[in-house]
């Protein structure tokens, strides 16, 4: 997987692994429409990497502290926040493939 320059520099700020933020940005196909679902006010990409980066940080240390586990088991928790079945904005429910999705992007599974 080719790491785009503004994950790579996003991810390296935040401390995450651009795999992880890339796999999510390919997996949304649109980060910034993504994003903006959640935070209208996103000004644009690099504003919705960022964000995108910090969820991943809340969201591992949250999964952390309630004991952890595989990195499937963090992007199946991390997709309960992220993009969970059912919502709203989701009436297709396409958020329902995005767990498998992400992991496979980032993890080749």
């Amino acid at each position: 997987m080719t790491i785009d320059l503004d994950v790579a520099k996003a991810s390296a700020h935040f401390g995450i692994d651009p795999k992880l933020i890339q796999a999510v940005v390919q997996a949304e196909g649109d980060i910034l429409k993504a994003v903006r679902c959640s935070v209208p006010t996103t000004k644009d990409r690099a504003d919705a990497i960022d964000i995108t980066c910090r969820s991943a940080v809340n969201a591992m240390s949250d999964f952390l502290k309630a004991g952890g586990g595989t990195s499937a088991q963090f992007v199946a928790f991390w997709a309960m926040r992220w993009a969970p079945d059912g919502a709203d904005n989701d009436p297709t429910h396409l958020n329902a493939n995005w767990p498998k999705n992400v992991s496979k992007l980032w993890l080749g599974k």
